[in-house]
This record gives structure tokens, C-alpha cells and sequence, in this order.
């Protein structure tokens, strides 16, 4: 009996001791970390552009996210990833007011929560106003800091009717050089819509110019701006009336909780991913779509919007007037003589022969002039006088002889005959019996007979 008594006393001691040992391995170590508990990624939204694709996620969950890391797989191979939170120095943001007569009741709250968000945002960021009346436009041109911000919220008053779809795309136009969901939309509204396009063709507006929307309004809003901004990576904060401080604290947590994951978009689209974020105390894991970034709308079902309208008009003004200066060019070009360039020789200008009458051997046919006859005494003798070797100048500008009459007049022998004389008939000409002319006939003449004229004949 004795002899049992040590053996029973050793094995108590023994399971004691180890169930010591277990309960030491089973509790953590001082300074150990707790191992991280895996949850799935929540995906807010995917967006790409630029060869970039960004990944909005939700990080609040975890007590520390600011110490993450990120890992981004495809096809069994790491990828090139950073992570960084939506709101950082590098964020722009456009704060869009209801400026409109209707909600001129809530623009107050709207404008003290548009300068809250600014005062809370980090010190350069980026940022405009745009008021939502008609014709929607930027209060003044984007600052760096709130001082200028607050003064442009200072200036906004209610005015028009609503020009909301105008309105969010001046805004999702803005800070055209931000990467993917860097820029960021905070509207106030009242309205229940925004006047035109439905809730998807809203969103993929948005999506396709990598822009994030968050929305706050009224509660009774939340069946169309809750999908609208949702699918953008965005959160819609329904606002109490008159309580506003809720939505406006959900606004800033949650906007701080929001990441985005950053990788260069797979050559070949749609392409899956996995991504893998560890922040210390959770691992989140998902598979991500990548897809090919979808066009904007430019169709909505109740027509475009008043921009969109001014927008083609004007796109269609500045055609017409670009093809009518082209025109225009085309024919001075046209009509315009040619640049310098080889000299070419001129044209000989072309005569016209002249045609030339055929001329008659012998004397050039002459009108006969008509001159009154001189008189002359009858020679006493009996011969009859010859008509006088002085010449009678001929009418200015007219010859009184041709050229045939001219050569043949120097191939005679005659050195009697007359240098000019008074033109008469053509041809041959014989003198009147009864008349004595004042000057003789050119050619052959004949002289009169004895007796002739009065003259008594010769006996």
C-alpha cells in the first residue's frame, strides 16, 4: 500500500505539468502581434483610364490602415501596386451647391457644411465652387486652401430653377490632369434628381472621367442618388431636416476610410486580379474585374441636358465658320499668281497680217479732184500754150502719186516732165478741143490743134 501511494502522487504531477505547458504554448507571448484575422476586400468601384485602373476600397474596418501594404497578382505574377487614401495633399475636390430659388431654404446649411468640409480637407487642397442654378457656373477659378474657397461659398445666393445635370458635369470636368479618383464631387442638394439623365448613365458619366461623387440630400433622395453615387466609389449621406451634423459627420469618416489601390491596366481586357491588403490587424483579399473603360453617355432618356444643347451648337457654329475660311483660302489661292520660279520665256504676241491690196502695174488708181479750171490768155502765136513747170502742191497727207507710178516716172527719159502735177483722169487723157484745163493729164497727152480754143490756125 505504501508503495502505491509515490507512483499515484508522480502521475498527478505529471498531467498537472502538462497541462501547464499547454496553456503556456496557448497564450501569447509578450509583444507578440495577434495574428490577422482574412476578410474579403470590399470593391467600391473599379476605374481606368489612362492606362491606369483604380481600385476604390473600404478600409474602415481596420484600426489601422494608414501602415498598409498591398499586393496585386495576376496570372500567378506580381504586379507593380501602390496604396493610397482619397483624402491626401494630391486630393481636388468640387463642392456643388443648390443654389436654386427652390431650395433657397436649405442653401444656408449647404454652404456651412461646403465650408466645413473644405476647413477639415488637407491644407493645398484643390478646389471650386459651382453653383447649381441656372445657367450653372464656377463661383470664381480653383484655389489651393480654404480661405478662398469660403469666401466664394460666402458669395453664393438662391437664384433660377436648378440646372443640375449641367452642374455635375462643369464639376466632374474639373482639375482635367488629377489621376483616377483623385478628384472628388461633394453635392448639396434638395433635389430629388438631377433633371435629366437616370441613375446608371449619371454614374457612368462619372466613372469614365475617374471621378468620385458623394452625394448629400434629403432622405427621401436616396432611391436615386444612393445607385448614382455608389457605383462611382462614392456614399450617399441622407440629411435630417433641420439636423444636417450626422450627414455631415458620416461625409468626413467615411471619406477617410475610402483607399484607392493603383496598378497598371492588363494589356488584354476583361482581366482578373487578385488583391491582397494587409493592414496589421486584417487581411483583406479579393479577385477584381478589369474592364474596358466605358464611354460616357450623351444620350439620357428625357433628352440632354441645357449644356450639352449650347455645347453642339456652338461645336457646329465654329465648324461652319472654320470651313468657310477654308473656302475662302482655297479660292485667294486659286486666283493668286504663282510663286517665283524659272523664268519663262514670254509669249510672242500674235500678229494679225496685214492684207495688202493688189496693186496694178502703172499708175495707183486716183479719184480725180475736182478744181476749178484757170484761165490763161491764148498765145498770140499759133501754137497753144503749155501748161506751166512750177508744180501744184498736192492736199496735206495725201500722195498724189503711188510707188508703180513713182518707179515708172524714174525710168524715164523725159527730163521735162513736171516734179508734181495736178492730178487728172487716170489713164490716158487727151486735152478738150474746146477747153484748155489748168493743168496737163499725167501719162501720154495730146496737144491741142492749131485754132484750138479761139486760136486762129496757122497759115
Amino acid at each position: 500500500m505504501s508503495s502505491r501511494s509515490p507512483n499515484r502522487s508522480e502521475g498527478r504531477l505529471r498531467r498537472a505539468g502538462a497541462a501547464v505547458l499547454l496553456a503556456l504554448a496557448a497564450a501569447p507571448w509578450p509583444g507578440a502581434a495577434p495574428a490577422a484575422a482574412a476578410v474579403p476586400l470590399p470593391v467600391a468601384a473599379v476605374l481606368t483610364g489612362g492606362g491606369q485602373t483604380t481600385v476604390v476600397t473600404d478600409l474602415s474596418a481596420s484600426t489601422r490602415p494608414a501602415g498598409a501594404t498591398v499586393t496585386v497578382t495576376r496570372d500567378g505574377a506580381a504586379e507593380p501596386a501602390e496604396l493610397v487614401p482619397v483624402v491626401s495633399a494630391d486630393l481636388a475636390v468640387a463642392l456643388v451647391v443648390d443654389s436654386s430659388a427652390a431650395g433657397a431654404t436649405t442653401l444656408p446649411a449647404w454652404l456651412s457644411a461646403g465650408a466645413r468640409f473644405i476647413l477639415e480637407a488637407p491644407p493645398r487642397t484643390w478646389a471650386v465652387v459651382i453653383a447649381d442654378s441656372a445657367p450653372a457656373a464656377a463661383v470664381g477659378a480653383p484655389q489651393r486652401g480654404a480661405l478662398e474657397i469660403v469666401r466664394a461659398l460666402d458669395g453664393v445666393r438662391p437664384h433660377g430653377e436648378r440646372d443640375t445635370a449641367a452642374a455635375l458635369d462643369l464639376a466632374a470636368g474639373q482639375f482635367p490632369g488629377t489621376a483616377a479618383g483623385r478628384r472628388v464631387v461633394v453635392f448639396y442638394t434638395g433635389a430629388p434628381d438631377a433633371g435629366g439623365p437616370g441613375a446608371a448613365a449619371l454614374a457612368e458619366r462619372f466613372r469614365a472621367s475617374g471621378t468620385i461623387l458623394v452625394v448629400v440630400g434629403t432622405a427621401a433622395a436616396a432611391g436615386y442618388w444612393a445607385p448614382a453615387a455608389t457605383a462611382t466609389g462614392g456614399f450617399f449621406a441622407p440629411a435630417g431636416d433641420p439636423v444636417l451634423v450626422p450627414a455631415l459627420d458620416q461625409v468626413r469618416t467615411t471619406l477617410n476610410g475610402r483607399y484607392l489601390v493603383r496598378f497598371r491596366t492588363p494589356p488584354v481586357l476583361p482581366a482578373r486580379v487578385a488583391v491582397r491588403v494587409d493592414t496589421g490587424d486584417l487581411t483583406l483579399t479579393g479577385d477584381v474585374l478589369v474592364t474596358a473603360p466605358a464611354p460616357a453617355a450623351t444620350g439620357e432618356p428625357n433628352g440632354p441636358s441645357r449644356r450639352a444643347v449650347l455645347v453642339g451648337v456652338l461645336a457646329a457654329a465654329v465648324l461652319l465658320a472654320l470651313f468657310a475660311i477654308g473656302l475662302v483660302r482655297l479660292r485667294s489661292r486659286r486666283s493668286a499668281p504663282e510663286g517665283p520660279g524659272p523664268a519663262a520665256s514670254p509669249k510672242p504676241a500674235r500678229e494679225r497680217p496685214t492684207r495688202q491690196k493688189p496693186t496694178r502695174e502703172g499708175p495707183a488708181p486716183e479719184r480725180p479732184t475736182q478744181e476749178r479750171p484757170t484761165r490763161q490768155k491764148p498765145a498770140r502765136v499759133g501754137i497753144a500754150p503749155v501748161a506751166s513747170q512750177r508744180p501744184t502742191p498736192a492736199p496735206p497727207g495725201r500722195e498724189t502719186t503711188g510707188p508703180a507710178e513713182r518707179a515708172a516716172g524714174a525710168q524715164r527719159s523725159d527730163p521735162v516732165r513736171p516734179a508734181a502735177e495736178t492730178p487728172v483722169a487716170r489713164g490716158r487723157a487727151g486735152v478738150p478741143r474746146n477747153h484748155l484745163p489748168g493743168g496737163v493729164a499725167r501719162g501720154r497727152a495730146a496737144v491741142p490743134e492749131p485754132g484750138a480754143g479761139g486760136a486762129p490756125p496757122p497759115e
